[in-house]
């Protein structure tokens, strides 16, 4: 009798979550997001992102989410690249998410967009005459994005999610070299901003 109590209670809970998931698919959710930011480029430190978005159902499988993240990463002198600094980056996503499966509380899902990316760099320690002084700026651009995701259902507006993303763009820069006997000199660089972000957060469906 115990056996079959326990068993019931677990069909019953699983149903319960299934029946939250599956109305969570049909509602706009707000979502918050934290986690690792891990550059391609060898010469760019891995740094911590945040984020937040919000998401709206398109159909049973399908929803459109916009997405504000932020991260800094710490940048070692490379020659014909970034000299030492933090180059701090903000992109602004949207992206088209489908689900894999529903009814369910386990939602696995996929989404594909793009965005601007928005990029900052500030100089820091780097060897040099007192006449000299150098300068460094990374362009803001457009950027791709895409990735794979879960989110377990908790309740009927609250769910956990994780992610696996990556962000393509390839921005153009340059070195300003300010000698007060020469002038001023500028030199194009190329910084490739890919990133994997593996990213954990909470969803809020309303």
């Amino acid at each position: 009798m115990a056996r079959r109590r326990r068993i019931f209670v677990l069909i019953l809970a699983f149903g319960l979550l299934g029946r939250a998931a599956f109305g969570q698919s049909r509602r706009p959710s707000l979502f918050a997001q934290g986690g690792g930011a891990f550059h391609e480029e060898n010469n760019l430190q891995p740094g911590v992102e945040t984020g937040f978005g919000f998401s709206y159902p398109l159909g049973k499988r399908f929803s459109l989410s916009l997405e504000y993240i932020y991260w800094k990463s710490e940048s070692k002198e490379f020659r014909t690249k970034l000299y030492n600094g933090t180059l701090t980056l903000s992109p602004v996503l949207l992206s088209l998410q489908f689900d894999f499966h529903r009814n369910t509380f386990f939602f696995p899902y996929g989404f594909v967009g793009g965005g601007y990316l928005f990029s900052r760099f500030r100089i820091g320690n780097y060897v040099s005459i007192p006449e000299v002084k150098i300068d460094q700026r990374v362009d803001e651009g457009p950027a791709f994005y895409f990735g794979l995701g879960a989110r377990i259902a908790f309740s009927e507006t609250w769910s956990f999610s994780s992610e696996a993303a990556y962000l393509i763009r390839n921005a153009s820069g340059e070195t300003i070299i300010s000698d007060m006997n020469r002038g001023v000199s500028k030199e194009k660089i190329w910084v490739n901003i890919h990133v994997v972000f593996l990213k954990f957060g909470l969803r809020f469906y309303f």
